[in-house]
């Protein structure tokens, strides 16, 4: 396989409307790709706007390079357009399902032409690959997105932030303010000549520079037309439109009744670290500036839910509890699972970015909550959602001044109720009874006139009414109406997202909306466009449909399915588990050859143990004997060769480890092998708590990463948090179902809960469901474990429930060794290297062995696994190895991590099982020292 540099580089916008990525490659003294050219086209009608932004990525290296660019949306914002460069030509992207958009994206890279995507992640952020990014060559993307402008008494606010912003080769902004009588006030410039022109019915103003470097962000102030009806309206189908009305919310606020005593809740997790945390202390200062006498309870939130500590402001000083705050650790994922109602409060102030990465929010509050938001990468569907649902408010600090938010905070929730008139309406957005911000903007369907209506709003038990006109409405043709209602129904749907999970499929793929289920898509060739049956865009679409017609409707995606080869396995594990092995005398064994020549090459190396030692006391099963048997199996602690360790070695308490830990991270914070080291040695230590958050914090590093996540369920797995590696399994399984090694993982994560049957009918599944070419062919043979497991299952659960499996996949095929290995990384070539008593070694070149040794298929494309099985072994001892072959680069993830799964007496009555979890050394190996000692059988 061709090796391929593949290089993350993260983009987050810095404020809440900045649109110039900063691109940061890790490891890279240099950023080997830069932003050559970004054009901005804004275009506002009334408190509505657009915008459009093209960016031009240069690679000025002699190597072929893959970037990913993340970025976050304000609230109610989503991308409804996305663009590609094909041949020189900017593509247009169209909607498709997330899963299946990953699984043809994943399936076509494996030929090296890489499609564009553009998906959803949790919170509010975005994620598209650029690949490939030429040798001395560039790439340019399109997106685009609607959004609602904030607004006062009198106008509209535009703002546009480049806080951070690099020099840019070239740069083009443009901005067009439609059907506006008064001129628009700019409050700050970037170069302080951009200016507005009238041109015809709108406001125009443009910059093109050449290496430009913004002094400052773009603040426009647009006065309301007062003869404006506020209504917009685009056709639909018959006589319907879609409709935006903005209502102005100008009756008297009513304000809560303050309360004696409050809890905070304190999100500290690692991610917390990079939240605003001088805005959310400027609010609290404004906060007990107004409450100057309350009762605090204060709780923090990590991947645990901690005791609370009580503090008492009197007189608005809150000196004891801010010193608290900022002193804080940030550390740990986050988990909304573990959250409890505090006793005795009266209300709660929840500071969190809102995502979740390491339990389900399973608890709905009795007594308000009040969510407050500092960052702009924030999941800001679930904290209105916890806001909205008990009886709180939702406070965004990323567009409110602190008076302007606690102004927020302290007023009764003001909820929409509807039309006074009852009008013909569907699908009216927000929901009927959900929780407003003044001012709101109504979206629905209707017919063109409706005349003059009243808005219904509730605070408390009063009501009040606002005109809305309709008699006036304008009428636009080239307005995404439809686009922004389609997004105000998925936010709402979003609310409950796996029971409305088709209903936002639907929507998203209808309008072309970006959502948590939904990703927009671009192809090179139509011929993909016809095999995975998307629809194209407009431009190959007489291509396609010809095509298609030529075919006569015949599927030309053949997806195939494991069964007949799981039953094929079946019969070859029988017949090999029936043969009687006779060793010879002879003991001349074949040369390794090279591997695969799909494969990269890496020279055969020998084997040395000088990279790892003997773990007398790492674990304190690790050396046990087997029970009723002389066999025990002794796993190997592979040591860190990392440079940072050094700091660590003379340290012995845990809490010294983990001061010096949290003392030297920034150095090393996008560095995974760090976490995964300092949890190891913590473990080692005893202080399991302590390893786990450092091990959740893998987690926080990246946005929906099956790689993090996948090794943080190997560590889980091997330490016995059976719980929470059910919890990640099922969400790598969330976002790769079209994947074996996700629901093989999963049914295993089910195992070790103590749920057979469910893990049984998992197994089921995976050998009927149906893969693509390329990743049936990168998981061939896969199909060997899977019959292992199920057997396993059916010998292990006399209860369980196996009349539903094919009688030709069932064979009772006890072994006394069995070693599985798994890695974390796709697109990696890691082998399993047994070798016996006799000195013969099982490999991929050698997968039969004398005494009945037998290796399964060689992967080295995917996750693995690969397996070794021994039916009858002989006295000696065994050693298992494991050797990296060739891995693809993935800063961001760090190095492979292998977890290898050793049992003796599989499936006979007495199986034992260890497990053991390392990481590739191969950065700090030889290239004669290739091959890693794991273990060891003695019978």
């Amino acid at each position: 396989m061709k090796k391929i540099v593949s290089l993350i580089a993260v983009a987050f916008f810095n404020a809440v409307f900045s649109q110039i990525p900063t691109l940061e490659i890790g490891n890279e003294k240099k950023h080997p790709v830069i932003l050559q050219e970004a054009k901005i086209d804004t275009k506002i009608l009334g408190n509505l706007a657009t915008s459009t932004a093209t960016y031009t990525f240069y690679n000025p290296s002699n190597r072929i390079l893959e970037g990913t660019l993340t970025f976050p949306l304000p609230e109610g914002v989503s991308v409804s357009g996305y663009a590609l460069d094909i041949n020189g030509k900017l593509r247009n992207a169209v909607p498709v399902p997330k899963e299946k958009a990953k699984e043809v994206f994943e399936s076509i890279e494996r030929r090296q032409v890489d499609p564009g995507i553009m998906e959803k992640v949790e919170g509010n952020n975005f994620r598209t690959r650029i690949y490939p990014i030429p040798q001395k060559g560039s790439r340019t993307i399109q997106i685009t997105y609607h959004q609602e402008l904030k607004n006062s008494a009198s106008d509209y606010q535009y703002f546009l932030s480049f806080a951070n912003a690099t020099t840019i080769p070239k740069f083009n902004l443009k901005v067009g303010i439609i059907e506006n009588v008064k001129t628009p006030k700019i409050l700050e410039n970037p170069d302080g000549s951009f200016s507005f022109q009238k041109s015809g019915n709108q406001w125009v103003a443009e910059i093109t520079k050449n290496d430009f470097t913004p002094h400052e962000s773009l603040k426009v102030n647009i006065p309301k037309d007062q003869q404006s009806s506020g209504v917009v309206l685009q056709k639909a189908s018959g006589d319907q439109f879609y409709f935006a009305a903005n209502a102005g919310m100008n009756f008297p606020v009513k304000e809560k009744p303050r309360s004696q005593k409050i809890a905070i809740i304190w999100d500290n997790s690692f991610s917390g670290s990079k939240r605003n945390r001088d805005k959310e202390l400027q609010f609290l200062d404004a906060y007990f500036a107004d409450n100057k006498n309350v009762s605090v309870s204060f709780s923090l939130l990590n991947n645990t839910f901690e005791k609370p500590e009580e503090f008492m402001v009197s007189q608005g000083n809150w000196s004891g509890l801010k010193s608290r705050i900022l002193n804080l650790k940030y550390d740990g994922g986050t988990d909304f699972g573990a959250l409890k109602e505090i006793a005795g409060a009266e209300e709660y102030l929840l500071f969190s970015d809102g995502i979740s990465n390491f339990g389900d929010l399973n608890i709905k509050f009795k007594k308000p909550l009040n969510s407050i938001s500092s960052t702009p990468t924030s999941d800001f569907i679930l904290l209105k959602s916890l806001a909205n649902q008990s009886g709180g408010n939702f406070v965004n600090l990323n567009e409110q001044d602190t008076q302007s938010a606690l102004n927020i905070y302290k007023k009764l929730p003001v909820r929409f109720l509807g039309f006074k008139e009852n009008p013909d309406m569907k699908e009216l957005f927000p929901n009927i009874g959900t929780v407003v911000n003044e001012p709101v903007n109504i979206f629905g369907i209707s017919s063109g006139n409706l005349g003059k209506l009243t808005a219904l709003f509730a605070v408390g038990n009063e009501n009040f009414e606002v005109p809305v006109d309709f008699s006036n409405a304008q009428q636009t043709e080239n307005w995404q109406i439809a686009q922004l209602w389609a997004q105000r129904k998925i936010d709402e749907l979003e609310l409950n997202p796996m029971q409305n999970r088709q209903e936002i499929k639907k929507i998203s793929e209808q309008f072309g909306v970006v959502s948590k289920n939904t990703s927009l898509i671009v192809l090179d060739d139509v011929n993909d466009y016809v095999r995975y049956k998307i629809i194209p865009p407009q431009e190959l679409l007489a291509d396609y449909q010809k095509i298609v017609s030529q075919n006569k409707g015949r599927i030309l995606e053949q997806r195939k399915n494991l069964l007949s080869k799981a039953f094929d396995k079946t019969r070859e594990l029988k017949t090999w588990w029936n043969t009687e092995f006779k060793p010879s005398e002879e003991k001349v064994y074949p040369k390794i050859a090279n591997q695969s020549t799909n494969a990269p090459v890496l020279a055969e190396r020998s084997y040395s143990t000088s990279n790892a030692k003997v773990a007398n006391e790492v674990y304190s099963d690790e050396a046990a004997v087997v029970k009723n048997s002389g066999a025990k199996i002794t796993l190997i602690d592979v040591e860190s060769k990392e440079e940072y360790m050094k700091d660590f070695q003379n340290l012995q308490s845990a809490e010294v480890i983990y001061q010096k830990y949290l003392e030297n991270r920034s150095k090393f914070e996008k560095q995974p092998s760090y976490y995964f080291d300092i949890s190891k040695l913590l473990f080692k230590k005893g202080d399991k708590a302590l390893s786990l958050k450092v091990l959740s914090t893998l987690a926080d590093l990246d946005l929906e990463n099956e790689e993090l996540y996948k090794t943080i369920s190997y560590l889980l797995k091997q330490r016995g948090h059976y719980d929470k590696e059910l919890w990640i399994t099922q969400k790598i399984l969330d976002w790769r179902p079209f994947d074996a090694q996700s629901h093989r993982d999963y049914a295993l994560a089910l195992i070790d809960n103590k749920r057979p049957q469910e893990a049984l009918n998992i197994y089921k599944s995976i050998l009927y469901q149906e893969f693509t070419d390329e990743i049936s062919a990168r998981d061939n043979g896969i199909e060997e474990i899977l019959i292992m497991e199920i057997n396993n299952i059916l010998k292990q659960n006399k209860n369980v429930d196996g009349s539903k499996v094919d009688d030709r996949l069932k064979a009772d095929l006890p072994v006394d060794i069995r070693v599985v290995i798994n890695w974390n990384k796709d697109n990696t070539d890691i082998d399993l290297w047994v070798t016996d008593p006799r000195g013969e070694d099982c490999s991929y070149s050698h997968k039969s062995t004398q005494i009945g040794g037998r290796l399964s298929n060689d992967f080295t494309q995917g996750f693995g696994p690969e397996q070794f099985l021994l039916k009858k072994a002989i006295m000696g001892k065994y050693k298992i190895k494991t050797n990296f072959f060739g891995e693809r680069q993935n800063i961001l993830s760090g190095p492979a991590t292998i977890m290898a799964e050793v049992y003796l007496y599989y499936s006979d009555g007495r199986q034992e099982r260890k497990i053991a979890v390392f990481q590739s050394q191969k950065e700090n190996k030889r290239e004669d020292d290739s091959k890693i000692l794991i273990g060891e059988f003695e019978f």
